[in-house]
Parts: C-alpha cells; sequence; structure tokens
C-alpha cells in the first residue's frame, strides 16, 4: 500500500503539477522553434510548388512553339503577370505563416487572461455576496 501511495504521490506532485510548470518554457522554448521550423518548412515546400526557377528559366522561351515575334512577345508578357502573381501568393502565404508565429506565442498569455476573467465575473463571483 505505501508504494501505491507513493506512486500517486509521485504522480500528481511530479508529473502533473510538474508538467503544468515546465509548460511555458516548453512552449517558448522547443514549442516556437518547432512552429517556426513547421512554417519554413511550409515555405519551402510552398516554393518548390511554385517552381520560380523554372519559370524564369524559359522566361524567353515561346509558348506553343510560336517563334514569331507576336508569340514571343505574349509569351514574355504571360510569364511576368504569373511569376508576379505567384511572388504576391508566396508574399501572403509567409504573412499568414509569421501571423500564425504571433498567434502561436500570444495564445498561453490570452488563455490565462481569458480564464481569470471568467473566473472573476463568472458563476463563482455572482454566488459571492456583495456588501
Amino acid at each position: 500500500m505505501l508504494q501505491g501511495t507513493g506512486a500517486l504521490a509521485r504522480l500528481l506532485f511530479v508529473d502533473l503539477i510538474g508538467s503544468v510548470a515546465w509548460f511555458p518554457i516548453w512552449w517558448y522554448t522547443t514549442g516556437i522553434k518547432r512552429m517556426i521550423q513547421w512554417c519554413l518548412d511550409g515555405l519551402n515546400y510552398r516554393v518548390r510548388q511554385y517552381a520560380f526557377a523554372v519559370w524564369i528559366k524559359n522566361f524567353f522561351v515561346p509558348m506553343y512553339g510560336q517563334y514569331d515575334w507576336q508569340g514571343r512577345l505574349i509569351s514574355v508578357f504571360m510569364r511576368t503577370v504569373v511569376l508576379i502573381g505567384r511572388a504576391i501568393a508566396l508574399v501572403a502565404e509567409a504573412l499568414a505563416y509569421v501571423f500564425l508565429v504571433f498567434v502561436w506565442a500570444l495564445l498561453p498569455p490570452l488563455a490565462f487572461i481569458l480564464a481569470l476573467q471568467n473566473i472573476m465575473s463568472g458563476a463563482f463571483m455572482s454566488q459571492v455576496p456583495r456588501p
């Protein structure tokens, strides 16, 4: 019985309370590092999917095999438009990833503040008599 009590005490005081106390340290060190790495991996994936190198390499190659000057002009114009559109999309995705990192950083304090507000103005405080 004494061994079970020791295991229970270890579970409550070391594992549970230790995990709660360690959470903010993990969140702002290892957690945010993993989040930033996930965002960078996502951006690298999108850069490969947009294939900027292929579009730039074939920038002056005429589309559809039309080697006259009109075909070349239309090809250069269309590739310029496509590259600009893909660059705008990549910047928008990068901004979304930056926003996610900021949300990651602000989430624990915001959750703590909202929990305190709920406790202070919730059903618990309505039971307390006011002078």
